[in-house]
């Protein structure tokens, strides 16, 4: 964790002191140079050893000067309790106490309050390494100290299922992945409580929108939705099937686990269950920040329609685009083109007339989107040209596109849309933030930034 500005640059006396809880080990060789700026020797071996002799006695944090380096324990710790929270607010010198997130987050306040600037706190690490974690446990201690209101702490933080349902997804290195990069910014006003705050969003990863790589799942919010809408009507009506295998933007691209199949060994019964609870507190989150049954049922459709594009194949002998429907095979693929099993099929069916009509999968398509049939089938499958200035009279020439290039247009519509969801969900959150603070004390320009972004190990995406 990279704080800038925040902490004194002189060295003090190492010094082992126990957390209020007792958090921190006491065995050789854990508590020992918690702070890495004060060993003779910072080469990579030495701070590998250090981190990894400290790691066996669960003593996770270690100070590098004014840099925190945090290593995931893969289990819950007592590391967070109030005993805690008190310890290093009341801390006379925070250099003194044991290395922690909690001394992050105070250090940053102090110097705001003290020096009357923004401070910056950078979360930085690959995927799986615990930033959001880490991230959360700092805006706690912000909240501790700041006496944070619950009406405000709810507005503040009830959003995060939403972000992580429309944001994460499971990898193979972290199943609640953020595979966006986000900056929260905190406002305070001049006596040093937390006003209202924004979160800004950026590198959506939009292409797990079309394609999961082998034992990885797109983003949690289709797996929720599928398993928490059960009125037979909608079902109908949003043409969900009934498991995410059937969906070829959710089946992976090469040989993996079973996406329909739970982690760790559960049941898929169990999975589906979980799923279920979750899309239930997605909607009422989403409920919460201002979004009533229409603009609800409406993140349904898009959600849906998302899904639906991928189910829209190309096929035709002369190697140009029509609009036909994949088969019920799980074994096809999201590129658009049929697997050889399913070739003559399709070839077949677009001989038999498949080519000049629209498929199912485009029916329901206009449907959920609220649009023409004819205007999205030319949209996907056909280039508009016009000539020299553009004429309301001129309705240009429509030039059909290859089937490669028409499985570009449908997965490049697929990720557009699924990004402006999730753009016009995060402005809703940050509306729904910054609602009850309008009437309260005015914002003096101060404030702290907790800036995720992403080191992803995995290849895409971050926190």
């Amino acid at each position: 964790f990279f704080l800038e500005g925040t902490l004194l640059l002189r060295r003090l006396p190492a010094r082992s002191v126990a957390m209020a809880d007792g958090a921190l080990p006491r065995e050789p060789g854990a508590s020992d140079t918690p702070d890495l700026g004060q060993a003779d020797t910072i080469d990579a071996g030495f701070v590998l050893d250090k981190l990894r002799t400290r790691h066996a006695h669960d003593a996770i944090y270690t100070r590098c000067g004014s840099v925190l380096i945090a290593v995931n324990p893969y289990k819950r710790m007592g590391l967070f309790s109030e005993a805690v929270l008190a310890q290093y607010k009341n801390a006379h010198s925070l250099p003194a106490e044991p290395p922690h997130t909690f001394e992050i987050a105070s250090a940053a306040h102090r110097a705001m309050i003290h020096n009357g600037r923004s401070q910056a706190i950078i979360v930085s690490g690959e995927s799986g390494a615990g930033k959001t974690e880490s991230a959360r446990h700092m805006m706690l201690y912000l909240r501790y100290v700041s006496n944070t209101s619950p009406e405000l702490e709810t507005r503040l933080y009830g959003s995060d299922p939403i972000t992580e349902g429309f944001g994460c997804a499971k990898t193979v290195r972290n199943d609640n992945s953020s595979r966006m990069g986000k900056f929260t910014a905190l406002n305070f006003d001049p006596s040093a409580r937390i006003q209202g705050a924004s979160l800004n969003t950026y590198l959506l990863e939009k292409t797990r929108v079309t394609q999961c790589g082998p034992g990885e799942r797109s983003y949690h919010v289709f797996y929720q939705m599928l398993a928490g809408v059960t009125a037979p009507a909608e079902r109908a009506a949003l043409g969900l099937k009934s498991d995410a295998s059937e969906y070829a933007y959710l089946r992976p691209s090469a040989s993996g686990p079973s996406v329909s199949s739970a982690a760790d060994g559960a049941s898929a019964a169990e999975a589906r269950g979980e799923a279920a609870a979750e899309w239930a507190e997605t909607e009422a989150k989403l409920a919460a920040i201002g979004l009533g049954a229409q603009l609800a049922a409406a993140v349904r459709r898009t959600l849906a329609a998302v899904l639906t594009l991928g189910q829209v194949w190309f096929t035709d002998p002369e190697r140009r685009g029509s609009l036909c429907s994949p088969p019920s095979s799980p074994t096809s693929g999201a590129s658009g083109v049929p697997p050889d099993d399913a070739a003559a099929e399709l070839t077949a069916s677009a001989h038999a007339g498949c080519a000049s009509l629209p498929a199912a999968e485009l029916a329901l398509l206009a449907s959920l989107l609220r649009v023409e049939q004819q205007p999205l089938h030319e949209a996907l499958v056909a280039r508009h040209i016009r000539a020299g200035r553009p004429r309301a009279s001129d309705a240009g020439v429509l030039k059909p596109l290859r089937t490669g290039e028409c499985v570009d247009v449908r997965d490049a519509l697929a990720k557009d849309i699924y990004a402006r969801l999730f753009d016009w969900i995060v402005a809703a959150v940050n509306r729904h933030m910054t609602e009850g603070t309008r009437a309260g004390v005015a914002h003096d320009g101060n404030g702290l930034g907790n800036g995720c972004h992403g080191g992803g190990g995995d290849g895409g995406g971050g926190d």
